[in-house]
């Protein structure tokens, strides 16, 4: 009797297990980065005093991730760990029209960028 209750609790446990992660997938959505290909800068905004961030909108991009919907503004802050590349691409493709692939980092760019869509990477293209 003792063998078949602990085969019982190892079945009900488990069940138990993949319940609960089924219900946080369902609870908790999942978002992930978005990316665009061959977009061009339309609006580049620059550092200021009290945002330390660089805000920039994408030609036909109305909504710059499913985060944030409604807005096209993306954001990154000066302390992302490719800050002084990805600005000299901004500015650059912005001067001459070159297109870009911007990967958003899927979450909020946050501090003193606000609710803005985060960048992970910007390449030329």
């Amino acid at each position: 009797m003792g063998s078949i209750c602990r085969v019982i609790n190892r079945r009900c446990s488990l069940l138990l297990f993949i319940s609960m992660a089924f219900i946080a997938g369902s609870i908790c959505p999942a978002y992930a980065n978005v990316v665009y290909n061959a977009a061009m800068i339309t609006f580049l905004g620059p550092p200021t005093a009290t945002h330390d961030c660089v805000y920039f909108t994408l030609s036909g991009v109305s909504q710059a991730d499913p985060l944030v919907p409604n807005n096209a503004w993306f954001a990154m802050p000066s302390s992302h760990y490719g800050f002084a590349m990805v600005y000299a691409a901004l500015l650059s493709a912005k001067i001459s029209g070159t297109t870009l692939q911007v990967v958003t980092t899927g979450a909020l760019a946050g501090g003193s960028c606000g609710n803005y869509a985060g960048v992970d990477s910007v390449v030329a293209m």
